[in-house]
């Protein structure tokens, strides 16, 4: 699917955005509660998964590919060894605001399921979107990243904000130049387990 004019490009990019961000804005608002952030994004992924199934995208177009590819997990391993220093380094510096969740009933819901499906949203369905409309990789980054950050908005955290803006720069760089999604996940789950641990999500 394309689209003739340059005009036509915000419709699907406003689109996704919307589709992303309105269960932070409900609960910036009180519309739907924030103990239901997480039931949230399973609906709005099951929406996004839906759309590409209707579209007939495969799964190696939405990054889950079969194969191991060992130099897209070594390379994500070096970004998450500095990304991992970088919470260290942040946590000594700046008092810890966040306590630390229930680990039992938390970490393998975030492991498992929130964060692919935050990847899915967030990294897949943009760059999915941004090929089609025939956008550079840095505008998929740069707008990955914006939308990865605004659907924290309900944490209510301008510091949450900015380093999620910044995890989705290196995370849309990464998914960019792999195209494959299991790394990335797996830096994601380390990072965001580590940053809750520090006080710091």
């Amino acid at each position: 699917m394309s689209f003739p004019h340059r005009s036509w490009a915000f419709v699907p990019l406003s689109g996704v955005a919307v589709l992303l961000i309105t269960p932070a804005l409900a609960i910036c608002l009180d519309i739907i509660p924030f103990d239901a952030r997480f039931e949230a994004l399973l609906v709005v992924s099951a929406v996004c998964i839906a759309f590409c199934a209707l579209a007939g995208f495969s799964f190696r177009e939405l990054g889950l590919r079969r194969s191991f590819v060992l130099r897209h997990w070594l390379g994500c391993s070096a970004l998450t060894l500095l990304l991992v220093a970088s919470i260290f380094v942040e946590a000594q510096v700046f008092a810890n605001f966040h306590r630390p969740p229930d680990w039992v009933s938390f970490a393998p819901f975030y492991v498992l399921v929130s964060t692919p499906c935050q990847e899915l949203v967030c990294r897949s369905v943009p760059k999915l979107v941004t090929d089609r409309l025939r956008k550079s990789d840095a505008t998929y980054v740069l707008y990955s990243a914006t939308i990865f950050s605004l659907m924290h908005l309900a944490y209510a955290d301008v510091a949450l904000l900015l380093n999620t803006f910044l995890l989705g720069l290196v995370w849309g760089t990464a998914y960019a130049i792999t195209r494959n999604l299991w790394p990335v996940i797996a830096s994601h789950a380390v990072v965001g387990m580590l940053a809750f641990s520090m006080g710091l999500a």
